[in-house]
């Protein structure tokens, strides 16, 4: 393996690390956004899986009554919530207790 494959390995491990329970390719794909296109947070549609036994429809409530996200039930214990976020943000609904783990997509926000 190369010097630079090493380093990035590493620099992999560091973010799931710091954010846990957020998947790493869409923290990439966040922050690749935010950085190429600064100004406007990316458009990011959430993945949300919680814990068994969390009142789903309650949670969902939580997420857009305090971020403002359209959210909707994806199954028994997952949530789907699309808006603009950026890493940040992302970050701060990650630190939810309920929440296993947090998957999905960025892409450019429209203008």
């Amino acid at each position: 393996m190369s010097q630079i494959e090493t380093q990035y390995d590493m620099f992999l491990t560091c973010m799931k690390e710091t954010v846990k329970n957020v998947d790493v390719n869409l923290m990439l794909k966040i922050m690749y956004l935010e950085r190429k296109l600064p100004g406007v947070s990316p458009h990011v549609e959430l993945e949300i899986k919680l814990k068994p036994g969390i009142n789903r429809a309650k949670k969902e409530m939580e997420i857009r009554s305090r971020y403002g996200f359209q959210s909707s039930s994806l199954g028994e214990h997952d949530l789907f919530a699309v808006g603009q976020m950026n890493m940040e943000l992302v970050a701060e609904i990650a630190k939810d207790s309920d929440i296993v783990s947090i998957s999905g997509v960025a892409t450019p926000a429209s203008y």
